[in-house]
């Protein structure tokens, strides 16, 4: 069973190379070929397929490029799920990421985590 996981994410990076590290690095994915029936992609998209997926869900983009297209690929707070979300904290604490406290009083119970340019990131329990 994977340790994390998302419907999709879409998220807009300055560095888009340093990004994409972080995410492999933070989440252990694998960057692959940007799916073609994915909406209006561009030539610098970075797909990022999640370690037990077969598919990519998290979609990163270049700030400029998706500006300068006119695209709207901004989120409120990305979500990413796990259900063993104890897991999940030690696991990006030991990748030396800075992991936020597990809140909720009641379920789902959630952390938050900065990327590598300062964008919230919510980590969620999957009941």
């Amino acid at each position: 069973m994977a340790l994390f996981g998302t419907d999709s994410l879409v998220l807009r990076y300055s560095n888009l190379e340093q990004a994409k590290r972080w995410w492999m690095d933070a989440f252990d994915c694998k960057a692959v070929r940007v799916p073609s029936e994915w909406d209006d992609p561009l030539p610098s998209d970075v797909a990022l397929k999640l370690p037990g997926y077969d598919e990519p869900t998290i979609l990163l983009s270049d700030r400029t490029g998706a500006e300068q297209a006119h695209l709207d690929r901004s989120v409120a707070v990305p979500v990413i799920f796990s259900s063993r979300l104890r897991k999940a904290h030690e696991h990006l604490s030991r990748r030396g990421i800075t992991v936020g406290q597990i809140q909720g009083d009641e379920a789902p119970h959630f952390f938050e985590i900065r990327d590598i340019e300062g964008n919230v990131i919510e980590i969620c329990e999957e009941t």
